[in-house]
């Protein structure tokens, strides 16, 4: 393996470390300044309204100038973001660095994700997405329970601040490492390429899965660092539940089954994945102890282990180098759409959950099983595609 890919994974592992590591304490820190819940929600989604700004023109970026730039110069900007947060006083502030931050974190992912496309073979991609979910994978395992802990001991400066001396360190060696090559040429630039190119079926799947992926990971950011404030357990042991569901995901991508969509194709692996996900939400919603809650992440890892590696595969089988940075900006926008809608609903879910008896959990099920259908009806539709091409090709 090449040491840029060493190096891109490394920033992907880093730069998710960084928002699983705060997933279970940006809401109790913002419940430390007086943020109220309606409040909480926008705190911890803006960080993706930010994210879907910036990846649309982080992506575009990354086709203009390369993979490398928008990765140093993101990393940077995240770096500033994390120091920036021990200084708050004030709920409203914080909307503000959150903002930075989710810029930052923007330029880093598209350019990441559309480096390892380009670089990978088309029989290899799910195995070369598969690390590239072992990495997130690993974030996730190792960022929560670590972030508690450090939490629980040092304080939530201590976080901030550790954090940032990573994405320094990870952006100096990014500089030095990445290649920096043009991916358009001056016959055929990148800012050419029609938007409209990314309207594929196949496209839309990858997008509709990020999109239900994240609007599940949202409402879990919200509500299941809350609930487990309300019956009692520690920063810790919330960080645990995440890093429940990491192990999960990280032991299925980076063994074999990671790279079943390889063989057995893309649409069957999504659709598999969100199932597990739906399910392990309709778990989590009837359980009370901390172990259940556990069992539940536990499967929504298993889930995610199968979808990630297939829709991240299937995004790059769709586009070609000229268009990889626009549709990995769109797939990375669908992730933050994603996680506004689920986080930015929270009050809602909540005056449903009190007047109808409606667990957020359930709700969020049932988006994710939307997405399941429309990655059954699609991989229809691309079938039948390309069965009709094959049958006016053949004499």
């Amino acid at each position: 393996m090449r040491i840029e890919f060493l190096v891109v994974y490394l920033i992907t592992f880093l730069v998710f470390l960084d928002t699983h590591g705060l997933a279970p304490l940006m809401a109790p820190y913002a419940r430390t300044l007086g943020a109220p819940v309606y409040l909480i929600g926008w705190i911890v989604g803006l960080y993706s309204v930010a994210n879907l700004m910036g990846n649309l023109g982080g992506g575009w970026w990354a086709d203009r100038v390369g993979r490398k730039l928008p990765l140093v110069v993101g990393l940077t900007v995240v770096a500033a973001a994390l120091l920036a947060y021990p200084l708050l006083r004030e709920p409203h502030a914080l909307l503000v660095v959150r903002f930075l931050h989710g810029m930052g974190s923007a330029l880093v992912t598209p350019a990441a994700l559309a480096y390892l496309g380009d670089a990978s073979l088309s029989t290899s991609r799910g195995g070369t997405m598969a690390l590239y979910g072992v990495a997130y994978g690993m974030s996730g395992l190792i960022g929560p329970p670590l972030a508690g802990i450090v939490r629980d001991r040092l304080g939530y400066p201590a976080v901030f601040i550790g954090l940032s001396a990573l994405m320094l360190t990870v952006a100096l060696v990014a500089g030095a490492k990445v290649r920096g090559s043009r991916i358009s040429s001056p016959e055929r630039p990148a800012s050419r390429i029609p938007w409209r190119s990314l309207l594929r079926v196949g496209l839309s799947v990858s997008f509709l899965a990020a999109f239900c992926w994240m609007f599940m990971m949202g409402t879990l950011l919200v509500f299941l660092p809350l609930i487990g404030e309300e019956r009692g357990f520690t920063a810790a042991r919330v960080g645990m539940l995440f890093g429940g569901f990491a192990l999960a995901a990280t032991l299925v991508q980076a063994s074999p089954l990671g790279r079943l969509s390889d063989r057995w194709g893309r649409f069957p692996l999504i659709a598999l994945g969100l199932a597990l996900i739906a399910i392990a939400l309709l778990a989590l919603s009837v359980s009370y102890r901390w172990g259940q809650m556990m069992g539940g992440m536990a499967i929504y890892g298993l889930g995610f282990g199968f979808l990630f590696p297939a829709m991240s595969a299937l995004l790059v089988d769709e586009t070609t180098p000229l268009t990889r940075g626009k549709a990995s900006g769109v797939f990375m926008a669908m992730i933050s759409v994603g996680m506004i809608v689920g986080s930015g609903m929270a009050g809602l879910m909540d005056q449903w959950h009190r007047a109808a008896g409606i667990h957020p959990f359930q709700f969020a099920a049932m988006v994710v099983s939307l997405g399941l259908l429309w990655t059954v009806s699609g991989g229809r539709m691309v079938r039948r595609l390309r069965s009709a091409r094959m049958n006016r090709n053949t004499p």
